[in-house]
């Protein structure tokens, strides 16, 4: 008798194991995610243009910095421009970025031209809240600046022109 109740109990074991690890295969959860589109000057990362009609919002609400939004054509060959002022960047500055998340990140940016040019750089020399020098990106080189919740960052633009289109693409990376 003990013998058929042991090998019963093997047999009920042995059958609910094999059902418990095939209890399914496959399923689906279904979550509400809200993504929301801002403009840059209220999005988690928040570009606004300083002093300067050379860099503004677009229609879109998208930060633009255009040498030719004001009547000129461009820029001179063989000249300098300098959009802010590098001993008070937290004061006069090309534009800010501020960190709307509520932890800290990181952000790097990247230039690069849209063409090989002949000569001429842009640099975006990136300072802290105080107006203190934090570092440059160029590009040959990234350069970043971390933020705190609600820190703003000033970048302050650099043109070497020689007699190249010196057009491009920002590209501000968060991480």
């Amino acid at each position: 008798m003990n013998k058929k109740i042991a090998f019963l109990l093997i047999a009920v074991i042995s059958v609910s194991s094999v059902a418990g690890t095939a209890a399914f295969t496959s399923g689906q959860v279904d979550r509400q995610a809200t993504v929301q589109v801002a403009g840059d000057d209220a999005a988690l990362t928040g570009l606004a243009p300083g002093a300067t009609d050379l860099v503004y919002h677009d229609a879109s609400n998208e930060l633009q910095i255009d040498f030719s939004q004001v009547t000129a054509s461009g820029v001179n060959a063989n000249s300098t421009y300098t959009l802010g002022d590098k001993s008070a960047a937290n004061e006069t500055y090309a534009f800010n970025v501020t960190n709307n998340y509520n932890t800290q990140y990181k952000y790097t940016f990247d230039y690069a031209f849209d063409q090989n040019t002949n000569g001429g750089n842009v640099s975006f020399i990136l300072y802290d809240n105080t107006g203190a020098k934090v570092d440059t990106a160029s590009p040959n080189s990234s350069g970043s600046i971390t933020l705190t919740s609600g820190e703003v960052g000033y970048v302050v633009v650099e043109l070497d022109a020689v007699d190249a289109d010196l057009s491009g693409k920002l590209t501000v990376t968060i991480n």
